[in-house]
Formats: structure tokens, sequence, C-alpha cells
């Protein structure tokens, strides 16, 4: 046995031993995350916190009490989150070791005022665990200390300021503390057989009667009170629609938990669907109907119920719900509980019958009883509505000029001749006083003249049985003694002495009794308990005007005070006092403070922002205060507010402080009504304004998404207007829109589309006449501004969605008339070239060239060639694809000439030369690069090889005509025509066979141009007789011309002709043969060795000899189709003459010019 006992103390020990390693290691990794927590950012110490609570709260609780401080100092933390986590950490503190309780229970209340309301509403959330545990704890307590005393005085501290928050402004904030007061409800109210039953319930029931702390029946009261206060509270007309479904979901918890308020949660249920709030938008109204039902749903499904069955199935039926859903809905129950649920219900209502029959008696008993007099405070009450009310009708109906002007016109003529002396008498007149104050005016002194006669809509107002109320008497001393009487026979019976004292004796006892009675009186007087005083007793309420005065007076003096408000540190709550005066005071007060504000808006805009949210928390019922204007409708406060406030910064301030306020109003302003948006439009279209009115509207659509409708609906409009300023910049911020923020761009497609078609009918139609766009007057015929209208928005936004809107610009395109064609040809340079030649649309189009695009498909290959050194392979291919297949018209070549082979260029330049003269002039522009437009562009032909293409066309293919101008635009250009690019040309056209028809012009031509070429013009003769030159007339005439040009330096080259071609030489061009024969016989002065020139030469210079040999019979002139079929040997040409000729009588070939020769003196006689 003891060796029993041995072994169990030991275990224990060791227990405990392991047990203090725990608690040691833990207390060592709390206190490492304690320090770390001084310097930690605030994500870090939100996780140490977790770390700590996991560990101290979790598996060591006996180091709660201990870090306790730590975590609750970080309180104060200045990050919301970390003070969350705090709450969190104190929530578990209170559910784990519930008896720290009055050591957190201060940082609970503190935190309760926080700053956040992030921080709030997660204490309102914990309020809830922390209050059911503490009544847990201290009402169990069987000898509770101060320190639990001062725990329940705090907790009862919370719950009072949580009640309060009920009104507070936060949203969020009212809704946590709408569920916290239902968790009071149900934790100090008692449960009974048909409460739903949840783990961990809490009620009355559980609290001893014999608790130190508190009483059963004062928890119980308080409850009822909180209770009645949630139900007021769901039924306020301005409740937000998130407070009321919270409201409505925590009634229906209650009714569920303890349905002793089933009946008052039923009626408050009734009364919501018939009366929902009219501040509801159609959604919230949706949505508030919809969790009604789903509450209602929940009710019938408890047996509590069954009395309030009728009542909950009819409202059912009204929200939607079918009979066999409703049916489905109510519990089963045998016929025993069904009869003594039925039983119950009838003798509730006989014991209410009964209690209010009795009540009816007592009241009425009572009625009789009192002596009734007419309620003057009641009826001057009805007096002052009815005023209100006729006051708001004259408001509304005189601001209009029509029925003052109509109301005056009938009543002139009853005027009397003369005013009447009372008139005279009363009248003041109306000084310093604004238009809508003096209409206020007016409207109130009607008013009040209505409501003496009861006449006006604020008629209604008035009782139809004037207003009562229970006479009071004064009570009457009862108790009074009565003055003693002698009687009168036994006073004859007594002596005159007797008389005497008797008189005496009586007169003493009266005196006696009246000082006995006023000593009784003063002793009664002091006993009595002060009365309380009354203002409304001893004051009478003082007239309208004179309220209206006193009013009028005060809040101008509030509004004067600013600056003495600024230096005192109270400027913001001036602002709050004002801002309530102005949103919930009568008109008057209204004008009067508008007019303060616009007097200096710039300095005071503060406090029109403040004036304006406090109106729009007045329309959504975020505030809860007296609100006066009740006749209009809920938004008219607002508008009106914000449409004065846009048109007096509009009137009153200067341009750069209009735009600065308007921006500000515009983009801060909750809501946005149609009319301020209507006076933007406005705005806009002023020249100053329109810039910054255009880029506002812009914003608005980005920044306020419900409305985005309408401010693009704005720029769509001005997207079509008739100024083009207005047209340019619209464009550009719905190209933003439709582009960058994506917002709408069906709807903007579609008016681009809209406005695409007009073109497509013979006349505008009336759409496009309109004073929103700036053409009141409708034209029969199109304009070409009218036309780029239309185009406008959808040539904008086709670089950005081209497969929609290539297709719709061509349909119009091959659908409209002639002129309009013209001008959407001119219309697509800045879309096509934002487009670019890459984008697999336009490659499409070219590809395609649906039937009537051709002239729209070549102005779309202009526009993306132009000024490119190269155009794009792709389109080059298209483009020739096709000119080869589809469009036989050689100017859809035009553009991509730098785009083609040497090959193809030489292909087609015959056709492009038979083209009108100014295609082939930017034909040639572009081969050779002329101008600023084409000087970037490199093609596979030089100038040199373009002048030698030229000159070996086929006549049969074009026409000489055309290819002499073509070479004659080439010369033109003297700057790429150089004397060296001439050289090169005439050195390739001399090497062709057979030799180019117009050689010898473009030989003369040169010449013509470049004096300097002679030399090498004589070195191309002499190649040009090897040529056999005279077998070709053309040339052989152009030779001719040559020679002559170049006398007497190619007269050496005449004699290397054969005698027949000399001869035909000397007879086509006699005034050779003088100056050949002044060299021949130079030539024959001269020693020579060998033989000199022959004898038949000189016969045929001197003219005696003309019999030489011809060696064809067409005079040795050959077609040049016959020269092409020759098959001759370069080598085997030679000089071919009759006779021999000595090599040192030849003229020897003269050498071609060197460039640095060119720069030499010419000879003489070509200057």
């Amino acid at each position: 046995m003891d060796s029993i006992i041995g072994r169990s103390q030991f275990v224990s020990e060791t227990a405990n031993l392991f047990t203090d390693e725990k608690t040691a290691t833990a207390r060592a990794k709390v206190v490492e995350w304690c320090n770390e927590l001084i310097t930690a950012s605030a994500s870090t110490k939100c996780e140490l916190i977790v770390k700590v609570q996991e560990t101290v709260l979790g598996s060591c609780e006996e180091l709660a009490e201990e870090f306790l401080e730590p975590i609750l100092s970080l309180a104060h933390d200045q990050n919301m989150e970390v003070r969350k986590q705090v709450v969190g950490f104190v929530e578990q503190v209170c559910k784990v070791k519930v008896e720290l309780l009055p050591h957190v229970i201060n940082i609970v209340s503190m935190m309760l005022r926080d700053n956040s309301a992030q921080v709030i509403k997660r204490v309102i959330q914990a309020c809830g665990s922390i209050y059911k545990n503490g009544l847990q704890y201290l009402c169990n307590l069987p000898e509770p200390g101060d320190s639990a005393e001062q725990a329940w005085n705090i907790l009862s501290l919370i719950k009072a300021q949580i009640l309060d928050m009920i009104d507070n402004e936060n949203d969020g904030i009212r809704t946590n503390a709408i569920k916290y007061l239902e968790g009071i409800i149900i934790i100090q109210s008692y449960a009974d057989e048909d409460s739903l039953k949840r783990e961990g319930d809490f009620s009355l029931s559980d609290v001893p009667e014999q608790c130190k702390l508190f009483r059963r029946q004062k928890l119980q009261e308080e409850a009822n009170n909180i209770f009645d206060i949630m139900l007021q509270f769901h039924g306020t007309t301005h409740i937000s629609s998130v407070n009321l479904i919270a409201c409505t979901s925590s009634l229906c918890t209650v009714a569920k938990m303890r349905p002793v308020f089933m009946g008052a949660v039923v009626e408050a249920f009734k009364q919501l669907n018939a009366n929902l709030p009219p501040t509801l938008t159609d959604s919230q109204v949706s949505s508030v109907r919809k969790s009604l039902k789903m509450q209602l749903q929940t009710l019938l499904k408890n047996r509590a119920a069954f009395e309030f069955s009728a009542t909950i199935r009819g409202m059912l039926m009204d929200l939607g719900s079918s009979t066999n859903e409703i049916q489905k809905l109510i519990p089963k129950m045998d016929k025993q509980e069904m009869a003594r649920r039925q039983k119950r219900i009838l003798e509730n209502a006989a014991q209410s019958l009964a209690k209010r029959a009795r009540l009816a008696s007592e009241q009425r008993e009572q009625e009789m009883s009192r002596e009734m007099e007419l309620d003057t405070e009641e009826l001057e009450r009805q007096k002052q509505k009815s005023t209100r009310v006729n006051e708001k009708f004259l408001t509304e109906h005189l601001r209009t000029p029509e029925t003052v002007v109509s109301l005056v016109v009938e009543f002139l003529p009853s005027l009397p001749a003369q005013a009447p002396q009372q008139f005279l008498d009363e009248y003041t007149p109306i000084r310093q006083m604004s238009l809508p104050q003096q209409v206020s005016n007016i409207s109130r002194m009607f008013g009040e003249q209505l409501t003496d006669k009861r006449l006006g809509p604020g008629a209604a107002t008035f009782s139809r049985e004037p207003p009562m109320k229970v006479k009071q008497v004064k009570e009457v001393t009862a108790n009074e003694p009565e003055p003693m009487e002698v009687d009168e026979e036994s006073a004859r019976k007594l002596s005159e002495e007797e008389l005497q004292r008797k008189e005496e004796a009586t007169k003493k006892l009266r005196e006696t009794m009246e000082r006995a009675k006023g000593e009784q009186t003063v002793i009664e007087r002091m006993k009595e308990r002060a009365k309380t005083l009354k203002l409304q007793e001893i004051t009478k309420p003082f007239s309208r005007n004179l309220k209206e005065k006193f009013l009028t007076e005060a809040v101008r003096r509030i509004l004067n005070s600013e600056r003495q408000c600024i230096k005192g540190g109270v400027a913001s709550r001036r602002r709050k006092l004002v801002t309530v005066i102005a949103a919930t005071f009568p008109d008057n007060v209204r004008y009067g403070i508008m007019e303060f504000i616009m007097e200096d808006v710039k300095q005071r805009i503060d406090l029109a922002f403040s004036w304006l949210f406090e109106e729009y928390s007045l329309l959504q019922g975020f505030t809860r205060h007296t609100y006066v204007k009740t006749e209009n409708r809920p938004d008219h406060a607002y508008n009106e507010l914000l449409n004065q406030l846009i048109l007096g910064i509009g009137e009153r301030c200067e341009l750069k402080d209009k735009i600065i306020l308007l921006r500000r109003v515009y983009l801060e302003a909750p809501i946005l009504p149609e009319d301020a948006i209507g006076h933007l439009v406005q705005l806009s279209l002023v020249d100053e304004f329109t810039q910054h009115g255009l880029e506002l509207i812009k914003e608005l659509a980005v920044l306020r998404p419900p409305r985005k409708n309408r401010f693009v609906r704005a720029l769509l409009n001005f997207s079509v207007h008739e100024r083009a300023d207005l047209r340019e910049r619209s464009l550009a911020h719905l190209v933003t829109l439709y582009h960058v923020h994506k917002i709408l761009p069906a709807r903007i497609d579609e008016f681009a589309t809209e406005w695409l078609k007009f073109l497509e009918q013979e006349s505008p139609p009336a759409a496009v006449f309109s004073q929103d766009f700036g053409r009141p007057t409708a034209e029969a015929a199109w304009r070409e501004d009218t036309a780029k209208v239309c185009l406008g928005l959808a040539l904008t936004l086709l670089p950005y969605k081209p497969q929609v809107y290539v297709e719709n610009v061509c349909q119009v395109f091959a659908s409209t008339s002639a002129e309009l064609k013209r001008t959407i040809l001119r219309s697509l340079d800045i879309p096509i070239k934002k487009l670019g030649v890459e984008d697999p649309t336009l490659l499409q189009l070219i590809e395609d060239c649906p039937k009537g695009m051709e002239t729209l498909v070549i102005r779309v290959i202009y526009i993306l060639t132009e000024r490119v050194p190269t155009p794009n392979v792709d389109l080059v291919r298209r483009v020739r694809d096709l000119y080869q297949h589809k469009v036989k018209d050689v100017r859809v070549m035009i553009p991509v000439l730098s785009g083609l082979s040497r090959s193809e260029l030489i292909s087609v330049l015959p056709k492009l030369i038979k083209l009108n003269p100014a295609v082939v002039k930017e034909v040639f522009n572009r081969l050779l690069g002329i101008g600023a437009e084409f000087a970037h562009q490199t093609m596979a032909l030089s100038p040199t090889d373009i002048m030698v293409s030229l000159h070996t066309i086929d006549s049969s293919v074009c026409d000489l005509k055309s290819i002499v101008k073509a070479t004659s635009l080439c010369l033109a250009e003297r700057e790429l025509y150089t004397q060296e690019v001439l050289m090169a040309v005439l050195q390739q056209l001399v090497e062709v066979n057979p030799l180019p028809t117009l050689l010898m012009r473009t030989t003369i031509q040169s010449l013509t141009l470049y004096p300097r070429l002679a030399n090498f013009v004589l070195n191309v003769l002499q190649r040009l007789i090897m040529k056999q030159v005279w077998r070709q007339k053309v040339i052989w005439e152009g030779f001719l011309k040559t020679v002559q040009r170049l006398k007497p330096q190619s007269l050496p080259i005449l004699l290397h002709l054969p005698p027949s071609q000399l001869v035909d030489a000397l007879q086509q061009c006699p005034d050779l043969r003088p100056a050949l024969a002044e060299y021949a016989e130079s030539m024959q002065d001269e020693p020579m060795n060998g033989s000199g020139i022959t004898q038949q030469v000189l016969d045929i210079i001197s003219g005696k000899s003309v019999d030489v040999f011809v060696t064809d019979e067409s005079g040795g002139y050959i077609s040049a189709d016959h020269i092409k079929k020759e098959i001759q040997d370069p080598s085997e040409i030679g000089v071919i003459s009759t006779v021999s000729v000595l090599t040192s009588l030849a003229p020897q070939p003269v050498p071609a010019p060197v460039i640095s020769d060119l720069n030499q003196p010419l000879p003489p006689g070509e200057d």
C-alpha cells in the first residue's frame, strides 16, 4: 500500500514538473512577443496579438492575468487594426476567464468612444458576448465585492451608451447597436414553452432571486423599454434600408426567442407593410419587402405565432406568397394542442374586451365630470399650420411669372381709385430683399388672410369641431369654519348687559378663530411642496411675424459671427449649427443663408457643401432632425439648393474661380439631378468655359457610373454640334471613354452608326437639325460641313473598331451621291493613318475591293503609302494582285511604285504616261522623288534607268506623243538630270539596237541644256555612224540637225560617212557644203603622210559628181522592224564606204570629256 501511495505522489510531482516546464516555455515566448510589440509595424502587431491570445487564452490560461496589461496598453495604438485586435482579445478573455472582467471592462468602455467608426462597430459586436458572460458571472457571485459592483455599473453604462448609438450618424454603427439591443432584450426577459431553444441561452430565469447587484423586475422593465425603443426606431419615416432590414431581423429573432413580444412584432410588421418609408428607392423597397417576407415566413413556422397566423397569412399573400407555400409553413399540431391554443386565444380576447370596456367607462365618467372650454392653444397651432400650408402653396405658384401676371390682370379692374386708409396705415415698403424673399413675404401675408377665411389648401388642417379642453377649476377649502351666529329669539330674552357681554365674547372668539385660521394656512403652505414652474402657463405665444423677425435676426447674428468663431476655434460647430438651421428651417431662413453664402462663395463653399450634405442626409433618412419641408417632394430642397449654388457660382465668380468651384460642386455633390446636368451642358456652350465643361462631363461619366448614360448622351450631342471646337473636344473625350474606360461602347457605336447612315438619304433628315446641335433651321440639300458632321464620330472611332466601321463606311459610300462620296474621300486621311498599313481589315478591303469601292480603295492605298520610304510588302502584294485580277486601272499601282521591282516598273510605265497630265506629273514626281512628299521614297529605277526605259518603249504600246511629254518632264528636272546623268543615258541609248526613235531628240535637248556636252555628243555621233544611223530616217534627220548645231567641230564626222550618205546629208543640209569644202581645202594644204581625201569625196563636196553607189532601193533607209530582225556582230560594224579612206586622213574618235574638263571655257561661238 505504501508503495502504491509513493508511486502516486511521484506521478503527481512528475506531472507538475512537466506543467511548469510547459508554462515556462510559453511565458518565455509571450515575453519575447511582448517585447517585439514595442517596435513592430501595425500588421506585425496584429499577428503578435493573435499569437499571444492563442497561447495565453488557449494552452496556458494561468498566464492570462500576468500578460493582460501589455495587450491592453495597445488600446491606445494609432493604428485602427491594432485596436480592433485588442477588442477581440478582450472578448476572448471574457469567454475564457470571465473573472478578469473587472480588469478589462474599463478598456471596453473607453474604446466605445473611439474616433474610428470601424473600431466602435467591433466593440459593439464584442459587447454582446461580454455582457452575457459578465451577467452570468456577476449573478452567481455569493458575495460580490466592490470590483464586481463597479464592473456591473460599467456594464450598465456601456448598455446606455450603445442604446444612444441607435441615433448615430454612421449607418453601420446603428446596425450593430440594433443587434446588441436584440441580445439585451432576450437576456433580460423570461422564456416560455414556445421559446426557440438555443445552446447557451440565458434568460431572467437563470438570475437568482436573491441577487444583490440587480433585481429581475428592474432588468425586465429595462428590456421592455428597450423593446419599445426598437419598435419606435422601426417605425420612423426616415430610416435607411440597411437599418430597416436589420431592425426587422432583430424583432423577428426577439419574437421567436421570447413569444411574449410576438403580438407587438406582428403589429409592427403590419404597419411597415402598409406604410413603407417614403425615402426608399425602388430597389431598396424591393429589398425591404423581400426581407419582410422572409421574416414573416420564419415567424409563421413558430408555434407561438398561432394566435397571429391570420394576420401573418394576409401579409404574406400581400407580399406575393401563394396559399400552398403559406400552408406548408404552418407547424403541425394535434387536436388537443389546437383546442388548447384556441381556448387561450378566446380567453385573451375576452380579457382584452373586458379591460377595454372598463377603461372606456372610466374615461366616459371622467369626461362627464369635467367641464370643457375652448382650447385656444390648439386652435392657434391649427392656424399656424394652415398658414404654413397656404404659404407653401402660394410660394410654388407665385414663382412663375405667368401666374403673377394673370392675377394682376384679373384683379386690377377691381382696385379702388384711391388707396383705402387701412392700407395706408398698415403698408410698409419692402426694401433690401431678394426676389425669393419678396415672394416668401407676399406668400406669408396672403396665407394669413386665407387662414382667417379658412380657405385654400390649409383649411384641411382645421378640425371639424372647435378644439376643446377640460376647464381647470380652483378648489375651495371645505373645512373653513363658519362664524358663529346667535339666535335672535334668545338674544331678545337676554338683557342688554348679557347681549353686550355676549357680543364682546363673540367678537373675541371670531378674532381668535381668524388668527388660528391664518396660522393654519401658513403652516399648510409651508408644508406644501414647491410647484414646478411651467413656462407655458405664465407666458403667451408670440405672433408669427414676431417669431419670424426674432428667428431671422438670430440667424443673421450667427452668420455674422464668422470671424469671431474662427478666432475662438469653434468654426466647425458654427458650420454644423448653420447647416442644421438651413436644412430644417422655413424658406425665408434658407434664402437668407443662401444669400450669405453667395456674397463670398469662394470662402464659404465649405458651408455650402455642409448644407448640401445635410440635405442629402435628410433626403436619405441618415439624419433625423425636425423637418418642416413636408409639402414638397422629398428631393425638392436638395435640388433647389444645388441649382441655386450652381447658378450663383456661374453668375458671380470670375472664370478661374468658376472653374474650380463648379468642378468641386459637380464632383463632390452626392446626387446630380437633371437640372444640374442641364446647367452644366449650357455652361459648356459658353466659349470660355467649353474646354473645362466638356472635360468635366467626361470625368463625371467615369466617376459617376449611375449617371453615365446622361453624360455620354451630352458628349454625343456635342460631337455632332455645328461648332467645330465643340465637336473636336467632345470627340476626343468620347474616344477616351470608348477606348480607355470602356464606358457604354454599344451606345456610342449605335449613335455613330445612326448618324453615318443619314448620308444614304438624298437630303439631310430632320433629326440632324435641332437647337441642341446648333442647327435650328432645316436644310433641303446636303452641305459639305453637314456631311462631315455626320461622318465625324464614325471616322473618329474607325481606328478603334475597324471591323465594324470600315464595313459601315463602305456601305454608305456605295449608296450615297457623288458629291458625298468626294466628301468621304477627303475625310479619310486621319482615321486611315491612325489605323496603319498593317491592319488586317484594311488589307482585306484592298484584297476584296467590292464593286463600286474602287475609288475608295485607291484613296486608302494612297493614304497608306503617303510619306513612306518603302511600302509594306504585304500591301504591295495585295495591290499587285488587285491590279492583275480585279481592277485594271493602272492608277491603283501609283501609290506603291516605290515597292515595285525594276521589271514591274518598266512594264507599267507605258500605261502610266498615257494618263492625264496631272497624274503623269505626280507619277514622275514619285519616280524621281521630287518634292518633300516623295523625297524620302526609294525607287528600283534610277533617273538614268527611267530615261532609258522611256526611250525603249514600243510605239505600238504607247504613242510617241506621250513618250515625248514624259521625257520632257524628266529633262525639266535639271537637279536630277545633270550632265553626268545625261551622258550615261546617251551612252546606254547608243548601245540599244535598234536605236530609239527619240535618241537624237534627247541628244539635242541635252546639248541645249548643257552646251559643255559638245565633245561628248561628237563622240556619240561618230559611234552612230558605226551603227549605220542613216538606216532610220527619223534618227538620221536628228543626226544631221545635231551636226548642224555642232559645226565646225562636227565637220570631220561628215567625212566618215559613206559617199551616198554624204551626198544625202549635203542635199538635206546644203548649208554644210561651204563649211565642209573650206575644211577639205584646209586639210589638202596641210602636209600629210600618205594619201589625203579621195577625189570622189572632194567631188561630192564640190557638187561635181553625185554618181554614187546606192545599196538599197529605198534610198538607204531601213525600218526599225527590219533592223530588229537583223543579227549583227558588233565587231564587224565599220565605216562603210565605196572608196578606201586613208587612215591618216580619217578623224579620230573624240574621247568623252572628263568631269574636270567640263569646267573649261566653251569653244568660240558656243557661249
